[in-house]
């Protein structure tokens, strides 16, 4: 003989679902995550070439061969040490974007999923909460 009971899901508890989500967003977010790394070391390569093809140019006045560093009187000699340091540490900037992209995106899905769940609490406190009918 079956009986049917019925149960009602009045409180979520939060940590299991700030676990999940931020497990989830961890995962999710390794391959973009690493897309912007390869990315992101890419641009500060090229941009390491640039600023070192304009620090030194030679233009002509009146036939005569000026020299002028660009990158000094711009006074960008800081940004371009910080990208030739970033450039030379490749391996470890990419690995920080991905680790930082998978620490954000776990963060900010756990945050939404423990949102989401707080507005159940709320909701089920003033409706009684969702009921489920279980068979034995």
């Amino acid at each position: 003989m079956m009986t049917q009971q019925r149960y009602s899901v009045r409180r979520i508890n939060l940590a299991p679902l700030a676990k999940f989500g931020c497990v989830l967003g961890g995962l999710a977010m390794f391959l973009p995550g690493l897309l912007c790394a390869v990315a992101g070391v890419q641009v500060i390569g090229v941009l390491r070439i640039f600023f070192e093809e304009w620090q030194a140019q030679q233009l002509e006045l009146m036939g005569l061969p000026i020299e002028f560093d660009f990158i000094e009187l711009l006074g960008l000699e800081t940004i371009q040490r910080l990208l030739t340091q970033l450039d030379d540490q490749r391996l470890l900037v990419g690995l920080l974007i991905v680790l930082g992209s998978i620490i954000g995106g776990g963060l900010l899905i756990a945050s939404t999923i423990m949102l989401l769940g707080w507005a159940y609490n709320l909701l089920a406190a003033l409706t009684g909460g969702l009921e489920v009918e279980l068979r034995q």
